[in-house]
């Protein structure tokens, strides 16, 4: 399978509203493709995929079940480490965004940082 293919199938598994990837971001990041999957963590990315995609087309989704899928990509399948993801408040004040004409600001519910980026207080493991 090529790489590009290989990228647009893995695609093909993260929902394409608000931030996303593109297959030329994925090309350029990684040239040679993905690292190898795990055929058993496969299987369970894709039953959590359909069970948060099932509630997301419901009548009231509800929002525990999209922080557990977001929370299963990061820290399951990307495997992020807990000192580079941010939640709560681990999550500094100043990153909001407001928009005006909405009448809203906005804020992340997780922050991905680089491990040298971190406060001393942060980088020892603080839980909120």
């Amino acid at each position: 399978m090529s790489t590009a293919r290989h990228h647009a199938e893995w695609l093909s598994l993260v929902e394409a509203s608000g931030p996303f990837l593109s297959l030329p971001v994925l090309l350029k990041v990684f040239p040679n493709g993905l690292d190898a999957h795990d055929p058993e963590h496969l299987k369970l990315l894709r039953l959590a995929y359909e069970e948060w995609q099932d509630n997301q087309l419901g009548a009231k989704p509800e929002p525990a079940i999209h922080r557990a899928w977001v929370d299963f990509v990061l820290r399951q399948t990307l495997e992020l480490p807990d000192e580079v993801l941010l939640t709560g408040q681990r999550i500094p004040t100043g990153l909001a965004a407001t928009i005006a004409e909405q009448g809203e600001t906005l804020r992340p519910d997780w922050v991905v940082v680089e491990p040298s980026a971190l406060t001393p207080a942060l980088s020892h493991g603080e839980r909120e």
